[in-house]
């Protein structure tokens, strides 16, 4: 039986968007900018992640063809590395997905990925014939604190040595603040938040660091790669990588 499992967080993480401002901005893109300001200020935890989905969905107008539109392209979207990295750790680690964002956007994804549709675990659209109207608000992960309450759902059926969370975001961070046990790997490729790296336990800018990370609790004498606490440097310092790395 494996005794370590990785969680991860979807949207800027396992795949390069963020997949809901992704379809709002193809039916209403002369709201694209405030869209994104919202989903960045609940991913830097400046806003709760309930009020952020609703206000996203109160600019909603998709219908089921761009839903099922973007399931065809998601895998598009899948960070490169990540299909290789994974499959490298399957012996190891069981693999989860726990995301704000939308199972059926998600299943296509994870399916490449190599990871169980049973370990997926998101929110859902509710439709009114072809038209979008709104997602299931009861949904665990469509209220604050969703996403520690499903990890403590999982770790109450199965046992793990060790336990790691992958993201990009606050919501993610979460995990590790609610549960001790949890190594938090925050994950800058796509979007480095300021808030995030600040806390973060260990913060990687690239799959392949990410992976050599996890790696190394399988095989002891690799050396992982942590940005954060191996080398020392300071956020800041970390904030100001990020930017020379992207220009």
């Amino acid at each position: 039986m494996k005794n370590k499992c990785a969680i991860f967080d979807f949207d800027s993480t396992l795949v390069s968007i963020e997949t809901l401002d992704f379809l709002i901005a193809k039916t209403a893109s002369e709201q694209k900018d405030e869209i994104e300001k919202i989903t960045q200020a609940a991913m830097g935890g400046k806003m709760s992640f309930a009020d952020s989905l609703r206000t996203r969905f109160a600019h909603i107008k998709l219908t089921k063809s761009d839903v099922e539109n973007l399931k065809v392209e998601i895998c598009n979207y899948i960070t490169k590395g990540f299909v290789v990295g994974l499959d490298s750790l399957k012996n190891d680690f069981d693999f989860y997905i726990i995301s704000g964002g939308f199972l059926e956007i998600i299943y296509p994804a994870a399916d490449a990925l190599g990871i169980n549709r049973d370990n997926c675990f998101a929110n859902n659209f509710v439709y009114d014939g072809e038209r979008v109207i709104a997602f299931e608000e009861q949904n665990i992960l469509a209220q604050n604190g969703g996403k520690p309450k499903i990890v403590a759902q999982i770790l109450a059926k199965k046992s793990y040595e060790k336990i790691f969370m992958v993201g990009d975001g606050y919501t993610d961070l979460e995990v590790a603040k609610a549960n001790s046990s949890v190594i938090f790997c925050g994950f800058g490729e796509h979007a480095a938040r300021e808030a995030v790296i600040k806390e973060a336990q260990n913060f990687f800018y690239s799959v392949n660091d990410l992976i050599s990370f996890l790696h190394s609790f399988c095989h002891p004498e690799a050396k992982p790669k942590d940005l954060v606490k191996q080398t020392g440097n300071s956020a800041d310092e970390i904030l100001r990588y990020a930017q020379d790395d992207k220009e």
